[in-house]
């Protein structure tokens, strides 16, 4: 066997066109932050800038959101460029940068154009060291329906609450809009958001929804109930509202999910990685319960099976809608110093094996924004979920060459891969 060096291993390819967007995108957040925000903190800048530059550019990665109504573009554009901002412009005068693209398992979908219910599905799906999926999904129906959705999913070493938004649209007026910090852990039996979040939520609904001096237009923005499996899920804080006609509601909404989710950036920088395999399981308990519960959500179910049948709606739900994430059933030797053999993934399959030809592994090295990493594994913890079964998930801070070596396990132990 023969050891590559950095230079020789990693692969040498053009930025794609979504990079080079990217890169466009970036340096005119740098040049519109320092013209019109050159004092102003980080955190302020951020939501000033998204807000503004999501009025004045029109995102070319997105085929769907053309068509939506602008309310929707406005969102939209506002959290691919919050997003963004937060996870690598800012940081592009210290740390590396920490947004990378994730491979979505459905992209774009589209049913029967001639159905009454022809409905189009579009995805787009980001990563960084805390987020395990930054999601954004669009969807427009043929009646006029208009469905935007944005899921943060944490690493489940990260005792982060999932913060996630709903706005439902027809005919043109958004109708429904939804958007909470769902706390994963509990105390003394009860869901509990930190205290740094409720705080936050608390002011943010009260500038935004309060009425007074709050942004509701001087009345008190009333807030929608509930269903039954969104109450036992949901924070105290949650904001769910049905905008009123001719109202400032739905551009409130916009205003407060800028800030609460630039909030939720901000704040997850101060949280570590747990170091007890006890916490990182009670977390993870609770992703699956937010998984769980998000699945019974029946409307959203019946949209998806009315355009496109029942096979597709339950996939689509459980692999790129509401997953949990995904680990390894048995431990893979060597952990921490190679790839090692993969293993079995989400529910028990038979054990995939690599064939042990006794040569030296060669080194790979992969290149992400001028920073290069080592591809292997890194320290695994063995956590227990819901239904008493164990699993590997990593553990403490992974560099980006970790976190492809633990997908090229994930995806080479077995094609159909469990989540849940």
């Amino acid at each position: 066997g023969r050891r590559r060096s950095p230079a020789a291993a990693m692969a040498t390819s053009s930025p794609s066109p979504a990079q080079a967007m990217h890169e466009s995108l970036g340096r005119l957040v740098e040049a519109v932050g320092a013209e019109r925000w050159p004092s102003e903190p980080a955190g302020e800048r951020r939501v000033a800038l998204a807000l503004a530059l999501a009025q004045e550019l029109e995102l070319e990665t997105h085929a769907v959101l053309s068509e939506m109504n602008e309310t929707f573009v406005l969102l939209a554009t506002m959290v691919e460029i919050l997003w963004r901002c937060a996870l690598d412009y800012d940081l592009r005068g210290g740390a590396p940068p920490d947004f990378f693209a994730y491979p979505s398992v459905h992209p774009y979908a589209e049913s029967d154009p001639a159905s009454k219910l022809a409905m189009r599905l579009e995805n787009k799906e980001y990563q960084s060291s805390r987020f395990r999926r930054l999601h954004l999904e669009l969807a427009k129906r043929s009646d006029g329906l208009e469905v935007f959705r944005v899921v943060m999913f944490p690493r489940v070493r990260f005792d982060l609450p999932i913060v996630a938004l709903d706005m439902v649209g027809f005919g043109g007026r958004v109708s429904f809009a939804i958007v909470d910090a769902t706390p994963v852990r509990r105390k003394n039996g009860e869901k509990k958001l930190p205290d740094i979040y409720l705080q936050a939520m608390t002011e943010l609904r009260r500038k935004h929804f309060g009425g007074g001096d709050g942004g509701g237009g001087g009345e008190a923005v009333e807030m929608a109930s509930l269903p039954e499996w969104a109450e036992r899920l949901f924070s105290e804080g949650c904001v769910c509202l049905r905008p009123r006609p001719g109202s400032q509601d739905a551009s409130a909404f916009v205003g407060y999910c800028a800030e609460l989710i630039n909030f939720h950036m901000e704040a997850s920088t101060c949280f570590h990685p747990l170091a007890e395999e006890a916490d990182i399981s009670e977390v993870y308990q609770g992703h699956q319960t937010y998984a769980r519960e998000q699945l019974s959500n029946d409307k959203t179910r019946k949209a998806l099976e009315a355009s496109f049948g029942a096979p597709f709606a339950e996939a689509y739900m459980k692999q790129t809608l509401f997953d949990v994430e995904p680990g390894l059933y048995t431990q893979p030797p060597g952990t921490g110093t190679g790839l090692g053999s993969p293993a079995s993934v989400g529910n028990p399959a038979p054990e995939a094996r690599r064939n042990d030809d006794d040569e030296e592994e060669e080194e790979e090295f992969i290149s992400m924004h001028g920073a290069t990493y080592r591809v292997q594994t890194g320290p695994l913890a063995r956590i227990e979920g819901l239904q008493g079964n164990h699993l590997f998930v990593p553990k403490g801070q992974w560099t980006p060459g970790e976190e492809i070596a633990m997908l090229r396990l994930l995806n080479g132990a077995t094609s159909s891969a469990a989540h849940n």
